[in-house]
């Protein structure tokens, strides 16, 4: 049975593959189950993973191997390295699986039928003798990062945050005019095409916070999406569209639909044989927004996870985390989130990594009262809620102040995502009430009001 061919590594998939291992499991080289993980172990696995028609191996070789049996990648490993595969092979997989660059999977023997585990190289970081050198990437916090450069957006997905993106040749996307390159991100999928100098945003294969569907169909420039990315707006600014306004930042990306305003400010809100009126309430913010409040918690993380909420992720916890139990959870998580380790978004809701303010009711009359309140940005209804309470007691304890308990998995996404919506959309975004003293009452508009939310 000839043996595989080895194409060397591209030097830029190489660092790029370098720095995706430092950002997302550790700072390279460092030492993990007695084993030195290094660039060079990195792209020998990546060599032979690459070298092979699927860019699979099976992770073992079976010590009673037939003579014309695939070698599994310890051999590989051993054979090219010197070194014991047996050792290696189980923390390298972990290392390039938590990485994004390659994936566990099963093989078939052709012989015994049996299945063995084995290790496949995702299709962004395979290559080939012809492949093109794709561009030197300018890495964030590397010293010499160029935001303006339009090369410095490819070190970080603007979507996800978390991945990298490739530049993908020889692969036409379905239903998109042909191009001679398209980008891609290799964490969650994300698909950028080239429109002149800039680049649309065609696809999203994996997004947790559906307000980033607002980008879809976005054309912006390189530095624009860098600066998404960072979570900033070039030059403070925000960015330009295609026809050269200004567009939203992802929060403030908002439809503006539905309600009627009047010119005291009240919205004429339609409620079956008759109409509503919602006054507006002044909100009183105090400082300005934070982020990463989630890193504030001082639960440890041992004690977190006794939540029935979270069974789900012991086993990987104890798998990969264990010696991070005694730690405080959110001290664990702001670690997980800085190595851009997307593992930490599982113990949050869908809005707990949100930017969050605080804010409280202007005092008024009108605060003292019971009724339904409604959550609207550019006249688009996102909330509404029965108010048993008063209006002040409400906005003040729920929607005006955020934990780091509200933040979680177990926590309140609704909370977070008002919150992070009033106080991010200041001029958009608005309170307002409607006050109604019969519990039945206000229990009927609310319940027909939910119908008309858009959002």
């Amino acid at each position: 049975m000839s043996g595989p061919q080895f194409f060397p590594i591209p030097p830029e998939m190489f660092a790029l593959a370098c720095e995706t291992v430092s950002r997302r499991v550790s700072r390279l080289p460092f030492l993990r189950s007695g084993v030195m993980v290094t660039g060079e172990l990195l792209g020998v696995v990546m060599e032979c993973l690459n070298a092979e028609f699927k860019k699979t191996l099976a992770l073992r070789t079976p010590p009673d191997a037939a003579q014309d049996l695939q070698d599994g990648l310890d051999r590989c490993i051993e054979e090219r390295k010197k070194i014991s595969g047996k050792t290696v092979v189980p923390v390298i997989a972990d290392v390039l699986c938590s990485a994004g660059i390659t994936e566990m999977t099963e093989i078939t023997d052709r012989h015994s039928h049996r299945t063995r585990r084995g290790i496949r190289l995702l299709s962004p970081w395979t290559w080939h003798t012809a492949s093109a050198m794709n561009p030197v990437v300018r890495l964030t916090g590397s010293g010499n990062d160029d935001a303006s450069s339009p090369l410095s957006w490819m070190s970080m997905c603007p979507i996800c945050r978390t991945g990298i993106l490739n530049r993908v040749t020889g692969k036409q996307l379905f239903g998109i005019p042909h191009t001679d390159f398209y980008i891609e991100c290799t964490h969650c999928g994300a698909k950028f095409i080239p429109v002149g100098i800039q680049f649309r945003l065609v696809s999203i294969a994996t997004v947790r916070d559906p307000l980033w569907k607002k980008h879809l169909d976005q054309t912006f420039p390189a530095e624009t999406w860098a600066a998404l990315a960072r979570g900033t707006s070039p030059g403070g600014k925000l960015p330009l569209d295609r026809t050269g306004k200004k567009s939203a930042s992802p929060s403030q990306k908002l439809p503006s639909i539905g309600l009627t305003q009047l010119k005291d400010g009240s919205l004429v809100v339609p409620f079956k044989e008759k109409t509503l009126y919602f006054k507006p309430v002044k909100l009183n913010f105090s400082g300005g927004v934070r982020e990463d409040l989630f890193s504030r918690l001082q639960t440890p993380l041992e004690d977190l996870l006794k939540n029935p909420v979270y069974n789900h992720l012991l086993s990987l916890v104890n798998a990969k985390y264990s010696r991070y139990l005694p730690m405080k959870s959110g001290l664990f998580l702001g670690q997980l989130k800085e190595r851009h380790d997307p593992f930490y978004r599982e113990f949050l809701n869908l809005y707990g990594d949100e930017k969050y303010g605080t804010f409280r009711l202007e005092e008024s009359n009108e605060g003292s009262k019971k009724g339904v309140l409604i959550v609207v940005v550019n006249r688009a209804m996102y909330y509404v809620v029965n108010c048993p309470d008063t209006f002040r007691v409400f906005i003040n304890d729920t929607f005006g102040r955020i934990s780091s308990d509200n933040c979680l998995l177990s926590g309140d996404s609704i909370r977070c995502r008002m919150n992070a919506l009033l106080c991010n959309n200041r001029n958009e975004a608005g309170v307002y009430i409607h006050p109604v003293d019969q519990e039945d009452e206000r229990t009927r508009i609310t319940d027909i009001l939910k119908e008309f939310i858009s959002v």
